[in-house]
């Protein structure tokens, strides 16, 4: 069959549209089995996909790829193809297409599609889905698709490639005020300033290593944390779309104003004289503990972790123990909370029954760390000095402290035995932490989006180690709240003085947090029992025991050796197996011995004697796109099973480690175009 040559294409490819282009420097060729390969000069570079051997051409394409058909040695000779700004990766034509009809095609209609191209049906997917390849009498196989695309009947028709895969290396963070951020890591140099132009904090004013240590932890990890983890972070007010707390669009999760029981989280408040203003402190906090990498550098300590933005700009009882149960209830992995009483008092039994539940019940079971700020302006108005009270003395809690960045106390931290440990923060001579922060704009009535250099306090420090505890929690997600206490304890920097026989100190607790420390312990090369001492991690009780099946709903799922990402690969599954749903563990399922599998790519498909509690549904609206795909799995790689409608309304069951929610059986929308109601 004749056809006329074309250089570029466009065709609809896994729902959208792809253009490619001839390559006219690459050819690739498929040798006769059994035949000898041709030797090729020392000047002729060539590279194997496979079974094609792609091969430089200087000039001459076309003629080139006569030449080598015409050799009884090769079997296939093809273009080589590109997309579009993807800098000459090689997309070779492997002569197979996937080719579905719509449903209740006639099959005899089916057939005499194929034969018009001479296509060979190599496997029946199911009633109406084939896979085929080229003969000799058929276009090239990209032709075919877009010929196949012109037919009403066809519902898809993709050409299948070989390519070679990305290796996608964990690139360390960077921008101009990467290093500004010297509590992630502090050189002991200078930095700018990003809110002064010009302007710099001086070296006199740092310490080498007076940091949390999260940069290195970072690379240890290779990665800025899990997207699966959850931070509730309850202060007065946020920017949600600070380019901090926005990220990709799927960062915020559940909001809640405690005090009026509505999704408004916004920091604006009403002054007694009926002016309006803003809270900055609760978009600060965020940013720090979660904060989205951004252009500039700045970021959080699990900057790839959700914020679950917790409004409490009233302290009343009923407010305080809604806040609470709202982190319990919607999942919160972790919770920061940097507010307290303005006078020492108390906390009352419903409050501290409430904070005791969450920590004890959270994660499945696990227990949720709860970081809290131990307070500031010490000493007091009354020039006495100020103990830790409220939030902060609760047994449960882990309360923070500050150190500056030359590694000293900072002065104005309140104190007492319940300190747990401290975190980098301004203080004394050292200098602030350089984060988002919010600002009224121009016109008086709309939020300016901004960066500070001078935010701190324990309301600083306290973020800070919930966002590496989140790094605590990649590394080891089966950690129970015990664990994750114990390991804390035992890997601080005993900084400054003062410490009693137990290694505590009234103003810094077990010592300054070292994140890399934390993170090598919770990975087992070193471990906690309890709540103090060595040993191996104790792995706690499965948060569910059951006898259900799931189905892999992914195109290939890794088997863990154990509940983590971080865990050796055991084994592979495809797309369709069914497998054996033991316990769940965090997000992971047990299938075997040693054998766990990521539960976001599991279709639990039966059940058994005890049934596991369902995460609670949310619900969310299609937005950014006039129309949107919905994919039988999480990726693009999956088939595309139906389109949405801006505007469409949608149940969110679960939402996978990349961002994509699922809202039915089989059916996965990416987060950046549902927008949570």
């Amino acid at each position: 069959m004749a056809t006329k040559k074309v250089n570029k294409a466009t065709f609809i490819y896994g729902g959208e549209q792809l253009t490619l282009s001839k390559s006219k420097t690459q050819a690739a060729v498929r040798y006769t089995s059994g035949m000898q390969k041709p030797k090729r000069g020392k000047a002729e570079k060539t590279e194997q996909f496979r079974d094609f051997e792609v091969i430089d051409v200087k000039r001459g394409v076309d003629s080139k790829l006569d030449e080598l058909r015409a050799k009884p040695e090769v079997s296939v000779g093809t273009h080589v193809w590109n997309t579009e700004g993807g800098n000459d990766v090689p997309f070779i034509p492997s002569g197979y297409l996937y080719v579905a009809f719509k449903p209740n095609t006639d099959n005899n209609q089916e057939q005499r599609i194929l034969e018009n191209l001479h296509l060979s049906v190599r496997e029946r997917i199911d009633d109406d889905a084939y896979r085929v390849q080229v003969t000799a009498e058929s276009p090239n196989p990209i032709k075919c698709a877009i010929l196949l695309q012109r037919h009403k009947e066809v519902s898809i028709a993709e050409p299948e490639f070989i390519t070679k895969p990305m290796v996608r290396a964990f690139s360390e963070p960077a921008g101009r005020f990467i290093n500004t951020q010297w509590h992630l890591e502090n050189a002991g140099i200078q930095i700018p300033v990003i809110d002064v132009p010009n302007t710099v904090f001086g070296s006199s004013q740092f310490r080498r290593g007076a940091d949390a240590k999260v940069k290195e932890t970072w690379s240890l990890l290779q990665g800025l944390g899990s997207k699966t983890l959850k931070i509730a972070v309850i202060d007065t007010g946020f920017d949600i779309e600070h380019p901090q707390l926005r990220g990709d669009g799927t960062k915020i999760r559940n909001t809640f104003n405690a005090a009026n029981r509505s999704a408004d989280v916004a920091p604006w408040f009403q002054a007694s004289d009926g002016s309006w203003g803003i809270y900055s402190h609760g978009t600060s906090c965020a940013a720090v503990a979660a904060g989205a990498w951004d252009t500039q550098g700045i970021l959080g300590a699990c900057p790839n972790a959700r914020i679950i933005p917790i409004k409490l700009d009233i302290l009343s009882d009923d407010a305080i123990v809604k806040a609470f149960e709202h982190a319990l209830l919607n999942g919160a992995d972790i919770i920061s909370c940097s507010l307290g009483f303005p006078n020492p008092v108390p906390l009352s039994t419903w409050v501290s029954n409430t904070i005791a539940k969450v920590a004890r019940e959270g994660r499945g079971g696990l227990g949720t760390p709860i970081f809290i700020a131990a307070g500031n302006a010490n000493p007091a108005s009354n020039n006495q000095p100020r103990q830790i009270s409220d939030f902060a003395t609760h047994p449960n809690v882990m309360c923070i402290t500050a150190s500056n960045s030359l590694d000293e106390p900072s002065s104005y931290s309140f104190y007492g035995s319940n300190a747990f440990m401290s975190a980098p923060t301004n203080g004394n001579n050292g200098c602030g932490i350089t984060t988002a922060s919010v600002a009224v704009a121009g016109d008086g009535r709309s939020l300016e989006h901004v960066y500070v250099s001078d935010f701190g306090g324990t309301s600083s420090a306290t973020p800070l180690a919930a966002g590496i505890c989140g790094l605590l929690l990649t590394a080891n997600p089966n950690l129970t709240v015990t664990q994750v206490r114990s390991i804390f304890q035992q890997t601080t920097d005993k900084i400054g003085s003062g410490y009693d026989a137990n290694g505590r100190s009234p103003r810094l607790g077990y010592g300054r947090i070292n994140a890399i420390k934390a993170v090598k312990m919770a990975l087992g090369n070193a471990a906690p029992a309890g709540n103090t001492g060595g040993g191996t991690i104790v792995t706690p009780p499965p948060t569910t025991t059951t006898s259900m099946k799931g189905k892999v709903i992914s195109n290939f799922l890794n088997v863990r050796s154990g509940p983590a990402s971080t865990n050796p690969k055991v084994a592979e599954l495809h797309q369709g197996d069914v497998v054996n749903l033991l316990e769940k563990s965090g997000g992971f399922w047990r299938i075997g011995q040693g054998q766990y599998v990521s539960a976001d790519y599991i279709q639990v498909i039966a059940t058994g004697s005890t049934t596991p509690v369902a995460p609670a549904s949310r619900q969310g609206v299609i937005v950014n796109s006039p129309t949107v795909n919905v994919r039988s799995g999480p990726s693009t790689a999956n088939a595309k099973v139906a389109v949405l409608k801006q505007g469409a309304r949608v149940t969110i069951f679960q939402t996978s480690a990349d961002g994509w929610h699922r809202i039915g059986t089989g059916q996965w929308v990416i987060g950046r175009y549902i927008q949570e109601v």
